[in-house]
Parts: structure tokens; C-alpha cells; sequence
């Protein structure tokens, strides 16, 4: 019998749930194979097998469960499964050390594990041989729990406010903005969405814009470590922050410099369904270096986001507002401008430096031909 454990997938996370199991309950496991199916408060992972067997779920699917938890054990064969779910009713051999606490069923065990009813409640039952009953007991008496006042926020959301906690609490922020006309990147954006029949937007051509001044402006692609250093990438990703009514996600646009407007279009709008359903992968959530949060709602002028832990910067746009100026000749000409924000980590960078890279992707975004 080999115990499946549920590894960390999220170091923000204590608790996950686990989702649907992608092999029944006395299934045959041929080989490396997924198991289950499990949602963290960023996305869902696949679970799977080291080895065959045949599989004896803990936890059912819809069940809370822990990082470190077992979820269900593997059996050489059917014979083996059958003789442990014969013998689930027996006490285990009890100790005879003193102190070493009480014996458990194998069936109560399992029902603890399938609740995360923890070892030390186990314990603090007071019983000599602890039963499915007393697991039974213990987990309706937590279900009947009163639920704490108020409105409960949502895991994601939580695992939000952490994040913003500790940029908070660790990042000397500061910020600066610049004015842009994007006549000529609306155009552009245009122009691709018609021969490639993709949404290129200008939240698009903005990660473009950002991804190609890597190279101009390391320091802003780059990570504090704890002894003070700065460590630097390679290659600019570049996360999104994104909203579709089901939690904050950011998920990364990788070597956003190397891609076609198009491309990266198609991957903001992959990027938006699975926000809506919530179904990113952790590969998809990890690896940015610089982040950019658009706030392109109507009438959304600044904004002013946070610094990732492990960023030093996060670009930020507002929506498109139209204004009439006076050209050369002194007529009146309508044009199409946005606020650009940088907010940056004062450790690392300091304010000429965000006003070189504002003013780089101000020009990128004004003269954008090379942004297709």
C-alpha cells in the first residue's frame, strides 16, 4: 500500500479543494497516469500517479483537503485493497510505549483523513481505541460550528489580500505618469485585428511596447534578493492583471518580445476565458518580471497598483479620453490620449530611471509600427 499525498502547489494556500477525481474508487492504474483534479486559490493542477495499482480514495471530490494530506492509497492488487477494506473496522496494534497515544481504527483513520480531521484532535478525544464514530463525531460537531459574522471573502480573494499585505509591508513604493497619444496605436490595433482576425487591443500592444525596453532598462525586469543584490533576467515576461468576475488573476505573457501583437493577442484572449472559469494551470500563473494592469473601464483615468513581491515594477493604463486640441494651423483636432503609471520598488530603481521607461514606451506607443 503506497499513501498519495497532496504536494504543495500553492505556498499561499493552507487548504485546496479537491475537485473530481479522474480515476473511480478501485479503479485499475496502469502506469504515470493523472489522478485528480485540484483547485488551488490561483488555479486548478492535475494530481498523478508515481506507479500502477488500483486506487482507494480518502477524500471525495468537492472535499476540502492540505497540502501534505493523503488522499488516497495505492495497491498492488485488488486482493491487497479487499483485505484492507475487510480489516478497516479492526484497531490498529496499539503502542506500548507510554503516552504514545491512542489506537485507530483503519477505517476511522481513513474518515480523518478524507475530513483533515488532524492527529492532535484525534488525540484529544480522550479514548483508548478511536473509532469511525468518534471521527463521525467530530466532523459534525465542526459542520455545526456558528459561522463567524459577516460576509466571507473567497479563498482567492484572501490569497489577494496577502499578496497586497506584503507588497505593503515590503515595498517602498513610489510612482510616476505620462501622457500618451495613442491615435496611431488605435490604428495599428485596428489594421491587425483586420488581416489576422485576432483582438489585438491596446493593452497588447502596451505588453509589446513594455517587453521590447528589457533590454534598455534591466533594473525594471529585475528581483531584489534578501542579501540586498538584484538579480536579472534574461528575457522580459510580462504578467496582466485580470478580472472577469471570478477573482484577480495574473497570468504571464512568456518572452513577450519575441511574439506578434497577434500572437499575444490570442493569448489575452485564452487568457480571459479561463479567468472566467477558472481554470488556469500554475505554469501560466508563474515566471513574470514586470506586470501590466489595465484599467480600462470608461472614465478611468490613473491608477496606481501594487509591486509583486519579487517585481520591482507594474505598469498601469487607463482608458482612452478624447480631447480637442489645436493643430499647427490652429484648427481644432480631436485626439485620443492615455495616463501611463509606473509604479516601481525605490530600492531598486529610482525616479529618472521610471521616467526613461515611461518615456521609451510613450514613444514605442506613438510611433508603434514596430508593435505589429
Amino acid at each position: 500500500m503506497i499513501g498519495i499525498e497532496l504536494p504543495t502547489l500553492n505556498t499561499n494556500d493552507s487548504s485546496y479543494t479537491l475537485v473530481e477525481w479522474l480515476v473511480p474508487d478501485g479503479g485499475s492504474i496502469e502506469g504515470e497516469e493523472p489522478l485528480a483534479v485540484v483547485e488551488t486559490s490561483k488555479a486548478s493542477e492535475e494530481i498523478e500517479s508515481s506507479g500502477p495499482g488500483i486506487l482507494h480514495v480518502l477524500v471525495g471530490g468537492g472535499q476540502e483537503c492540505r497540502p501534505g494530506q493523503t488522499i488516497a492509497y495505492l495497491f498492488e492488487s485488488a486482493e491487497e485493497r479487499d483485505s484492507y477494506r475487510a480489516s478497516a473496522a479492526t484497531p490498529a496494534a496499539a503502542s506500548e510505549s507510554p503516552g504514545a497515544g491512542p489506537s485507530i481504527t483503519n477505517a476511522a483513520r481513513a474518515l480523518a483523513d478524507r475530513h483533515g480531521v488532524s492527529e492532535a484532535e484525534l488525540r484529544g478525544l480522550g479514548r483508548t481505541v478511536v473509532r469511525t464514530a468518534d471521527v463521525e463525531a467530530l466532523v459534525r460537531r465542526a459542520a455545526s460550528a456558528p459561522a463567524s459574522p459577516g460576509r466571507q471573502l473567497s479563498k482567492r480573494q484572501r490569497t489577494v489580500g496577502a499578496v497586497v499585505t506584503e507588497s505593503m509591508r515590503t515595498v517602498p513604493a513610489a510612482a510616476a505618469y505620462a501622457k500618451v497619444d495613442v491615435g496611431q496605436a488605435e490604428e495599428l490595433a485596428r489594421q491587425l485585428s483586420e488581416r489576422t482576425g485576432s483582438f489585438v487591443s491596446l493593452p497588447v500592444l502596451l505588453i509589446k511596447a513594455v517587453a521590447r525596453r528589457h533590454a534598455a532598462h534591466p533594473l525594471m525586469f529585475a528581483a531584489l534578493t534578501d542579501d540586498g543584490a538584484v538579480r536579472e533576467s534574461e528575457r522580459a515576461h510580462v504578467g496582466v492583471t485580470m478580472d472577469a468576475g471570478r477573482g484577480l488573476y495574473t497570468p504571464v505573457v512568456h518572452d513577450a518580445a519575441e511574439l506578434s501583437g497577434d500572437r499575444i493577442a490570442d493569448l489575452l484572449t485564452g487568457f480571459r476565458s479561463k479567468a472566467f472559469r477558472g481554470t488556469f494551470q500554475a505554469a501560466e500563473l508563474t515566471g513574470a518580471n514586470i506586470m501590466v494592469a489595465p484599467h480600462t473601464t470608461e472614465g478611468m483615468v490613473l491608477a496606481t497598483p501594487i509591486v509583486f513581491p519579487g517585481q520591482t515594477c507594474v505598469v498601469s493604463v487607463g482608458a482612452v479620453d478624447d480631447q480637442v486640441l489645436l493643430d499647427a494651423q490652429g484648427a481644432p483636432r480631436t485626439r485620443r490620449f492615455v495616463h501611463l503609471g509606473l509604479v516601481y520598488d525605490h530600492r531598486v530603481v529610482n525616479g529618472r530611471d521610471a521616467m526613461a521607461l515611461l518615456k521609451d514606451v510613450k514613444e514605442e506607443l506613438e510611433a508603434p509600427a514596430a508593435l505589429g
